[in-house]
């Protein structure tokens, strides 16, 4: 059986070493658009500060195996009557069982002067080194769109290491939504701002300004409040790469819709990670791709198995300071414990006497406790556990 994997990021790498470790009766050929893969594209900042780290970005162990192929050439479109998937060049490979593993890309802002010059979206390795060379040469005013991961990280590196002032504008009315709570979250811009970044939170864009040379010389938010800024780098969330899966005709929403067992809407044919719709989401998390990778490999080897969405779980590094959430972070449906002291903040949530939910900031030392106790009874043993 000949497999191909369309995508080498994290969720192809890791369906591609599953299915050559649960079968033997198997070929594996991965495609990927970038010759410098597979790697985590959540540290690809750090190269604002030192190229020589880009080796280290890359997910090991390398795979050595007779019956893997990885092929550095972009996939153009497929043919699923033929089962056929042609390149670039005009290649021609065939397939048994097809794997959609080709991520997502960065959304830009559909917003008036949103074309000029010194505007970017990091996604790539080659992205952070666009954004290296245009910094070296231009001005101190760098505003982030977007205070989630990506940005507030962006956000970081970029004054760290250039020494330039930035601002972060961010939407919603505190920063990164979907892991905190509001109060953890304003813990956590203090703590940013104490470090020199500049946020503004519950603030939206409106357009670009920009020069005679065409290069962008601010960003005006709705209520008419300019921001001065020679570098903008907008992170305001991912879309799915769906034009292989739309043209070979397959079901697709906000992602390639798959089954509880992540198949598409033709036979033969899968899809994971950011490319994958499931449940009417597309989650966009790390620990959701290598669930997803799992539990192919699984069912390509017979073992049928469902794919659930786990609680929401991360363990982030966000300016050097360690955030976790775990499970519900919604205080209004819980009752709320806070342990503070000048260099962390622990707030755990329980409803109807269970841990419903958890958020540390500047320390992970009981990520594993909440993690296998998530949900479950607050006991006076795992009180204890957690000085509550």
């Amino acid at each position: 059986m000949k497999i191909v994997i369309i995508g080498n990021g994290i969720a192809g790498y890791n369906a591609a070493a599953g299915i050559l470790k649960a079968v033997d009766w198997c070929t594996v050929d991965v495609f990927s658009d970038e010759s410098f893969s597979p790697y985590y594209r959540t540290r690809v900042l750090s190269l604002l500060s030192d190229d020589s780290v880009q080796e280290d970005l890359r997910i090991r162990p390398d795979i050595k195996d007779e019956r893997y192929r990885l092929i550095s050439k972009h996939i153009n479109c497929i043919d699923t009557d033929s089962k056929l998937v042609y390149s670039d060049d005009g290649s021609s490979y065939e397939y048994d069982v097809l794997v959609l593993a080709n991520g997502a890309k960065a959304v830009s802002l559909a917003l008036p002067g949103g074309k000029a010059g010194g505007i970017f979206t990091i996604r790539t390795v080659d992205d952070v080194y666009a954004l290296k060379s245009w910094l070296k040469d231009h001005g101190d005013d760098t505003v982030v769109i977007g205070g989630g991961l990506l940005g507030l990280e962006a956000a970081y590196e970029i004054h760290a290491h250039t020494g330039k002032r930035v601002t972060v504008i961010e939407t919603f009315s505190y920063l990164l939504p979907r892991q905190l709570d509001r109060d953890s979250a304003l813990y956590l811009q203090q703590r940013l701002e104490a470090m020199g970044l500049r946020i503004l939170c519950g603030v939206r864009t409106s357009n670009f300004l920009y020069d005679s040379d065409d290069h962008v010389t601010g960003v005006k938010c709705d209520d008419g409040f300019l921001v001065n800024a020679d570098t903008v780098v907008e992170s305001v969330g991912i879309r799915s790469n769906t034009f292989l899966a739309v043209d070979a005709g397959l079901e697709v929403n906000r992602g390639v819709v798959v089954d509880e067992y992540l198949r598409t809407s033709l036979e033969d044919v899968y899809a994971i990670g950011d490319a994958a719709e499931t449940e009417g989401r597309v989650t966009g998390q790390v620990s959701a791709a290598l669930d997803m990778a799992r539990v192919l490999a699984a069912n390509i080897a017979g073992n049928k198995t469902p794919y659930r969405i786990a609680s929401p779980s991360s363990m982030l590094k966000v300016a050097g300071l360690d955030v976790v959430s775990l499970g519900n972070v919604n205080a209004e449906e819980s009752d709320v414990i806070v342990r503070e002291n000048g260099n962390s903040r622990c707030a755990y949530f329980i409803t109807d006497n269970r841990l419903s939910g958890a958020v540390l900031i500047g320390t992970k030392d009981q990520f594993v406790t909440l993690k296998a106790n998530l949900n479950k009874e607050l006991t006076d043993d795992l009180k204890a556990k957690l000085s509550l």
